[in-house]
């Protein structure tokens, strides 16, 4: 019998019809926040069962999300996306390669009940925007579906979760491979012995949210609204549950990449200052843009003995540099957030110079989660993000930009260790990677039983 204070349950999922395609490559998407306009065309066009049909459909407004219930429903009842009989656990493998090294993160596709008021067993560590919530909560009252999952991760310190995903084994039941070269491989689990396992492995949490931070209070908003239309639906029913990937925080696989920052439109007076505040604050060592046969090579930012803050800075004529924090000028932080690399690189570098102001001036502005100052910005500066360093280099070198800031990845400890504080990260420190794509199970958020 399971454990009432366990939260990750098996569920009856909702899954393309594997007897018609067991390779999934041409009708995957990935989550809705990662897909731009190409890449929406480039789904369409590849295939009219595409899940972005459903994730991100290009339905004009009004109508988009009555659009994405049609074609659900339609899917559904054509038999091409097909309901469980039985719950599962579904495990997921994503085979990739960063840096020439090939990995494999393992994760669990289950619902984690949501919690009641009072009861923190789901952590965040990002905050949230009402536009992308609204988005979501709109797509969830017309698909009555989860339809893309939240990505936590259990701390198992004790390794056991991952010991138990280590041992699943045999042929997948399903596969696709992305457009990046991640391998993805679907197991599905009903064996009611091994489900309890891994829900005793689980327990009762804390869960710490990885990626869907908008997903996951979209989903406590939706169950508040059901309950009230519903009232005598039972604990079980789909709306008091979000569809969720768990990983083991111990997974060598888990892995972050650095959101790096570009600015534009600094005029001439702040490109001083913004020189002043990094030589106010930072020793500067000048570094090679690239390695003899021209890669780009920026390993230097996480060179042995790096323990304080470490930057890296490009604003053109092949000149990169290594910005390493002044102790004497960068007091010591008592926040978990507060001593992130990313968190020092918008208080005395990005902050000021969005403000258009001195450091000394602007040290402790903030900035919002969007591409543009939350504060005094100066009229036309702007900040944007990518992961891909040589993307940030290419566009300054272009003159798009004036200058990128580059980051060392956040730790997965200190992410767990900023929501167990309950503090917030600026926007874009953490980016984990491979993205769980959407449409290889999604989850019933009906009045009806799990």
């Amino acid at each position: 019998m399971a454990d009432p204070s366990w939260v990750f349950h098996p569920f009856r999922g909702i899954r393309y019809d594997l007897a018609r395609c067991s390779d999934l490559s041409d009708l995957i998407s990935p989550p809705y926040d990662v897909i731009s306009q190409q890449r929406q065309a480039e789904l369409y066009a590849r295939s009219d069962r595409n899940f972005v049909r459903v994730e991100l459909t290009r339905a004009g407004v009004p109508g988009r999300y009555e659009e994405a219930a049609r074609i659900l429903r339609a899917w559904l009842n054509e038999g091409a996306l097909v309901r469980e009989e039985a719950p599962a656990i579904y495990v997921l493998e994503q085979e990739f390669t960063v840096g020439g090294k090939r990995s494999r993160r393992r994760g669990l596709f289950g619902l984690v009940r949501l919690p009641e008021a009072g009861r923190e067993y789901v952590l965040s560590h990002e905050g949230t925007l009402a536009e992308p919530k609204a988005d979501r909560l709109n797509l969830m009252r017309a698909c009555r579906a989860m339809t893309s999952p939240i990505m936590l991760m259990a701390e198992d310190a004790d390794r056991s979760l991952l010991c138990l995903l280590q041992q699943i084994g045999g042929p997948p039941d399903a596969t696709a491979t992305e457009n990046d070269g991640v391998a993805d491989r679907l197991w599905a689990l009903s064996d009611a012995d091994t489900n309890r396992c891994i829900a005793r492995a689980i327990g009762g949490g804390p869960l710490y949210i990885a990626d869907g931070h908008h997903r996951f209070e979209t989903a406590l908003t939706y169950r508040d609204e059901m309950r009230a239309r519903f009232p005598g639906a039972p604990p079980t029913a789909g709306f008091n549950h979000a569809l969720a990937l768990v990983t083991s925080a111990q997974d060598d696989g888990l892995r972050i990449f650095p959101t790096h920052r570009l600015i534009s439109g600094l005029d001439e007076q702040a490109k001083p200052n913004l020189r002043e505040c990094m030589e106010q604050y930072f020793e500067m060592e000048e570094r090679a843009l690239a390695r003899a046969d021209g890669s780009l090579d920026l390993g230097w930012l996480d060179e042995p003995g790096s323990e304080v803050h470490v930057l890296g800075v490009y604003s053109g004529d092949s000149r990169v540099w290594r910005l390493i924090a002044k102790p004497d000028s960068i007091p010591a932080a008592a926040s978990v957030v507060e001593r992130l690399d990313v968190s020092i690189l918008h208080r005395y570098l990005v902050d000021p110079a969005l403000a258009g102001t001195s450091c000394a001036v602007a040290v402790g502005g903030s900035i919002s989660h969007d591409s543009h100052a939350a504060g005094p910005a100066a009229r036309g500066t702007r900040l944007t993000y990518t992961t891909d360093a040589a993307q940030a280099i290419a566009a300054v070198d272009r003159g798009d930009y004036d200058v990128a800031f580059f980051l060392r990845p956040t730790q997965v400890a200190d992410v767990i260790a900023a929501a167990r504080a309950g503090e917030r990260m600026p926007g874009k420190s953490t980016y984990f990677y491979p993205k769980v794509p959407a449409g290889l199970v999604l989850s019933d958020a009906s009045e009806e039983s799990i």
